[in-house]
């Protein structure tokens, strides 16, 4: 198991469990993970933040970079259990209309799931 990261799946979603989005060495590691699950034809991801009380410019350009990569094969991205201070961020960066933002990783796959 990754210190920073599990990726488990979930109806059919890949649900991401992040500890740590400040790292971009780590980030990248994580995206080469998300990349073999598109590979393997998993284009849903809900990216579990209940772990990440604060994120910055490096977290953000992660999570871009997921939701590109899953965007261009058709897929959605969501977001559950999102802090305060990183909803503070996507909203201060015009960000969070692009994310679909779930209060648990239950509601984030049930929504991800009946939009297929």
């Amino acid at each position: 198991m990754n210190p920073n990261y599990n990726i488990k799946k979930q109806d059919n979603v890949q649900v991401l469990e992040v500890r740590n989005l400040l790292n971009e060495f780590a980030n990248k590691e994580i995206l080469q993970a998300v990349q073999s699950k598109i590979d393997e034809g998993f284009f849903n991801f809900v990216v579990d933040l209940k772990q990440i009380a604060f994120m910055n410019s490096v977290g953000l350009n992660f999570l871009i970079m997921l939701k590109t990569r899953s965007n261009d094969k058709g897929g959605q991205v969501a977001v559950a259990n999102v802090s305060a201070k990183v909803m503070e961020l996507l909203e201060m960066t015009k960000l969070r209309p692009i994310f679909q933002v779930n209060n648990s990783v239950d509601e984030a796959v049930a929504s991800l799931v009946s939009q297929n």
